[in-house]
């Protein structure tokens, strides 16, 4: 045998050692379209599951097929010729199949240890070792986790892009929830969401009731550490629309058990993500006329650029008197006229009235005193 005929078999045997067996025999087809989870944000710890669209991959509309996972670990090792039940993936529809798991028992490892690793890589197949699919990572969040809480927000949907028919998550920072004038007075409680559809329509929302036991359940969050709490909805079904339903923004606070204390933004507002492709509104805009008047004048407040179905009232305080009511007008221009002659005409002096401006929810839109020209100034 010449020098030739003895390489040959040589590179053979190292081409052996080096590929995976299964590379002799295993056709490869296309990836996944699209890969998603439900929830959208998850544990290592807690239950999971995988969606894989296959639509132009060339497999078969409801064949069956396995995982082939070898990062972080390899659950199935050893037995790519004959995939285990554990790995089979249920068919739910138009070439969409699923895994429900829970990372840290389907991988025999721990949080940290997944966390640390590569991600979930892997293929699909099916049974024996004929055919795979492309290697492919599945999506996790661990990454968005952790920018999230390094980015000092108190609140966060994921994904970015969210749609009435497709999964969600809400991630809330705690420590960074407004109760009253402090911050992350929400910190280790038990948190529940007070929501609603475009600022609260009338029948797009979910109230916090705490003595419905069904609907406490519904609207509570979960912890998942570092005083992180989350809720996973599809808006659809959450909020029970109908699927022509247009969907402008989610408007929402944070009620602890009971009611025992509100988070909210900063300055008592609620908080408002706006949907994709919904353009951002004019802030709005408050202001009273004439800008110095007596207790002896007609006052008027105005709101301009209101949020939709915003609900204003009025209390105005001074001398021991208290007068109260409420906005009027279109969303653009709200106003409130006030006789304050017909209040505190036989009264003394004031130097101030107190204003308190409130929306529908109870939260406080504009706090302040208003200097009044004294009387003596009128004469």
């Amino acid at each position: 045998m010449d020098k030739k005929e003895m390489i040959i078999p040589v590179l053979w045997v190292l081409m052996a050692l080096v590929l995976p067996a299964e590379s002799f025999a295993t056709d490869d087809l296309g990836g996944p379209a699209r890969v998603w989870t439900y929830p959208v944000i998850y544990a290592m710890d807690q239950e999971v599951t995988w969606y894989f669209d296959m639509t132009d991959s060339g497999f078969s509309e409801g064949e069956d097929l396995y995982m082939w996972v070898w990062s972080p670990t390899e659950p199935d090792a050893g037995n790519f010729d004959n995939s285990s039940e554990f790995a089979k993936l249920e068919y739910v529809g138009d070439m969409v199949w699923k895994k429900t798991l829970i990372p840290t028992q389907y991988f025999g490892a721990n949080v940290q240890d997944i966390e640390n690793s590569a991600g979930f890589w892997m293929r699909l197949k099916r049974k024996g070792n004929e055919v795979q699919s492309d290697v492919f990572s599945m999506t996790w969040s661990v990454g968005e986790v952790r920018s999230f809480l390094e980015s000092g927000d108190p609140v966060k949907i994921f994904p970015e892009k969210f749609y009435l028919n497709e999964p969600l998550s809400l991630l809330v920072n705690a420590e960074k929830i407004w109760v009253g004038g402090d911050q992350g007075g929400l910190a280790g409680e038990e948190i529940h969401l007070h929501s609603g559809l475009n600022n609260f329509q009338a029948d797009a929302m979910v109230e916090y009731q705490a003595w419905i036991p069904e609907v406490s359940e519904k609207t509570k969050l979960t912890p998942i550490g570092n005083n992180l709490y989350k809720i996973d909805f599809i808006p659809r079904e959450y909020y029970g629309v109908e699927e022509d339903f247009i969907m402008e923004n989610i408007e929402f606070l944070f009620p602890a058990k009971d009611w025992a204390k509100v988070g909210t933004d900063e300055g008592g507002k609620n908080f408002t993500i706006l949907a994709p492709g919904v353009p951002i509104p004019p802030d709005p805009v408050f202001y009273f006329f004439p800008q110095r008047f007596s207790q002896l004048d007609l006052l008027t407040l105005v709101r301009l650029n209101n949020e939709k179905n915003s609900k204003l009232s009025y209390t105005i305080t001074g001398g021991g008197k208290t007068i109260t009511g409420e906005f009027t007008g279109t969303l653009a221009n709200l106003r409130a006229y006030i006789n304050l002659f017909e209040v505190f005409s036989g009264d003394a002096s004031l130097d101030k009235i107190h204003l308190v401006v409130t929306n529908q929810n109870g939260s406080e839109i504009v706090k302040t005193d208003i200097p009044l020209v004294p009387l003596s100034d009128l004469q």
